[in-house]
């Protein structure tokens, strides 16, 4: 049994749908009169305080309606309950409320003077009758009035979608029935007053906006100042190891090493590398005046006839890998290579370890003395010069290959000097190709043997 006229309503509401008063009252106004609509929560499930004209009507509504659905949608499930809440309260500025007896009072001082009859549209809000004539004037605040509470109704929803900025134009066109029924003087007042409540609700948000704006020019600022913080500390952190590396070589007198033609070369495969070996790698990059290979250590001096030779060298084959070891090579502190001989014949030093050596001469250069030449870095094809006529068929070439090639390609020469490119598998295998062929007799002929600077 209802305690008071005021019934609490919870629609459950898992979806967030918007719900209006109308909406509220067009279901409940069927089984009573209904004065007044309070929302006062609004989570998964929406509490509302109905007041109805008197107790039996309460005790009604809660008969009838629990468990009913709102706007025939299955996911707003609606339990009434009894209430001791005598009479809810709010202002008329309180969006969260509607009276719907006050506005049932106003209506009817409205139509006080006619016979006019209203009817409830599909969302509960009362509108003139069409087929009555009498007092324009009272139609026209009517309207007005009907247009007041659907911008609040506006307002209010988009309090709940928490004040989206984009501002919605309002329909500010004059029914067809004022037009019809009013003077041009009531039409301009309609519709001035719509356009001052217009403006009224774009306020609410260009102050919205502009505070937006505010926090989000703060947040730029602030985040400009940090960036420039973290910019100066970094310089400062730069001027700082400078200064430490200056310092640092002032010290130990850093010095970028001097260059020379003399080169020393060390990781190699004792086991297998041999002098000639060797010679056939490095005599790609320049004609060589002197080599000493020093077997039990692993190191090789080459001395180059001239110094782009050696710088050339220290380019192409620094850190490449032969043999299955990365060679290291430097500059020299030696400008010329003394052997160790010359050196113990002079009771200089006394010698402890064999070398081997290699001493240049017109018939060992690759190269002609005015050639200049720039030599293709180690890579997977080797260009085969100097090839007789007998030679220019892969089967003739097996001999020398011990690992598989990919491809092969020979090219004629009107001089019977033919050449051939291959391509190995692999950069070492090439490297080794070369190093142990160069310069190997065929067919009466000297093959001669180095990069290919267009690899297949």
């Amino acid at each position: 049994m209802a305690l008071t006229k005021v019934v609490l309503l919870c629609i459950q509401n898992k979806k967030q749908i918007t719900i209006t008063h109308d909406q509220i009252y067009k279901h409940f106004s069927q089984y009573g009169q209904i004065e007044k609509i309070l929302i006062f929560e609004k989570t998964q499930i929406w509490k509302v305080f109905l007041e109805t004209k008197n107790k039996e009507t309460a005790q009604n509504l809660i008969k009838q309606c629990t468990n009913n659905i709102l706007n025939q949608d299955a996911s707003l499930r609606m339990q009434l309950y009894p209430s001791n809440l005598e009479n809810p309260t709010f202002s008329d500025m309180n969006s969260a409320g509607k009276d719907y007896f006050k506005s049932k009072e106003k209506r009817d001082s409205l139509n006080s003077t006619d016979d006019e009859q209203t009817s409830v549209g599909s969302q509960g809000e009362q509108y003139p009758n069409l087929n009555s004539t009498k007092n324009y004037p009272q139609n026209i605040q009517q309207s007005i009035y009907q247009y007041q509470q659907h911008l609040q109704q506006r307002l209010y929803e988009q309090q709940v979608l928490q004040m989206r900025l984009q501002t919605q134009s309002l329909d500010l066109q004059v029914p067809d029935y004022v037009n019809t029924l009013a003077s041009a003087q009531w039409v301009e007042q309609f519709v001035q007053l719509g356009k001052l409540l217009q403006t009224q609700y774009l306020l609410q948000y260009q102050l919205i906006d502009g505070y937006i704006n505010y926090i989000k020019q703060e947040s730029v600022n602030a985040l400009s100042e940090i960036q420039n913080q973290q910019r100066q500390q970094q310089l400062q952190q730069q001027q700082q190891l400078q200064t430490q590396i200056n310092t640092l070589n002032q010290i130990y007198h850093v010095e970028q090493p001097e260059k020379s033609r003399v080169i020393v070369a060390k990781s190699f495969d004792d086991s297998v590398t041999t002098i000639d070996m060797l010679y056939n790698l490095f005599s790609i990059y320049g004609n060589i005046d002197k080599m000493v290979y020093q077997k039990d250590k692993s190191t090789l001096l080459v001395e180059y006839h001239l110094q782009k030779c050696a710088d050339q060298c220290m380019e192409k084959l620094n850190n490449v890998v032969f043999q299955g070891q990365t060679l290291q090579i430097t500059y020299s502190i030696l400008q010329e290579i003394t052997f160790l001989d010359e050196l113990e014949e002079l009771g200089l030093v006394e010698k402890t370890f064999y070398e081997e050596r290699f001493i240049g001469s017109e018939a060992t250069n690759r190269y002609k003395p005015k050639n200049s030449f720039i030599a293709a870095a180690p890579n997977d094809t080797i260009f085969l010069m100097n090839l007789s006529n007998e030679l220019l068929n892969i089967e003739s070439l097996q001999p020398l290959i011990e690992t598989d090639i990919v491809e092969y390609k020979f090219y004629e020469d009107p001089k019977q000097k033919h050449s051939c490119a291959l391509k190995f598998k692999t950069v070492e295998d090439a490297m080794y190709f070369l190093a142990k062929n160069h310069g190997k007799v065929m067919a009466d002929r000297k093959i001669l043997m180095t990069f290919s600077k267009k690899p297949m």
